[in-house]
């Protein structure tokens, strides 16, 4: 009867390794893409994921169904990636679903790459390497026009100031510095209108911000009312 025992228990520990081999050969080994290869980004560039999404990146799963563990490797120490607000950290495993939103920022500028691994819970993985192109930060250009409106009463001139025309590449203006014969005027729209009440020369400064926080320094026209 004890022989019995003894092979039916082994019978059993052999169905149950034949069962974890079948799971382990036939279930979908994970795979890894991304919904670009290389990432544009701006050096330091910590916030334009709201403006402009660069940075931002799309990392598929092909197990969408089960729980994956993602890990970084990053040997230039100048790449940081986040997933969910949070920095991952180079060789720590966090856990993943289906399609993963990621954010990635350079400190310096140059071509850096880092490796991405998933592996399921059975111990199976895939990884792929991601390149992250950092471009120098660049102070915008401010740059503007002015337009007559005309005269609605006595003594007073209505003109509209255009900086629509300013530049900032790979990014955006967040912030419009006009300085109006030494009065300063702020604005995060492009165009704004201004009422002088004296003829003569008037001196229209104009700086601009960026997204990154980076201010130019102003520009001068001289507006003269005949």
């Amino acid at each position: 009867m004890k022989k019995i025992m003894i092979g039916f228990l082994f019978a059993a520990l052999a169905a149950c390794s034949n069962k974890k081999e079948v799971i382990e050969n036939t279930a979908d080994r994970p795979s890894v893409s991304f919904s670009k290869d290389t990432v544009m980004v701006r050096e330091k560039d910590w916030t334009n994921i709201l403006s402009t999404g660069n940075g931002k990146l799309t990392l598929y799963c092909s197990e969408p169904g089960h729980e994956l563990n993602m890990q970084m490797e990053d040997t230039s120490s100048r790449i940081h990636i986040l997933y969910r607000g949070v920095e991952l950290v180079s060789g720590a495993s966090v856990p993943v679903m289906d399609s993963v939103q990621l954010f990635c920022v350079a400190d310096e500028p140059g071509l850096y790459s880092v490796d991405l691994f998933l592996t399921d819970r059975l111990g199976r993985g895939d990884s792929k390497k991601l390149f992250i192109r950092c471009l120098a930060a660049t102070d915008p250009v401010p740059n503007f026009f002015w337009r007559d409106l005309g005269s609605e009463q006595l003594q007073t001139w209505n003109y509209l100031f255009d900086a629509s025309g300013s530049v900032k590449n790979d990014g955006v203006i967040t912030a419009y510095h006009y300085s109006i014969n030494g009065q300063k005027v702020e604005t995060n729209k492009p165009v704004m209108n201004w009422t002088f009440h004296a003829k003569g020369s008037h001196v229209i400064g104009l700086s601009v911000t960026d997204d990154l926080g980076r201010t130019s320094p102003f520009t001068y026209q001289t507006l003269t009312i005949l």
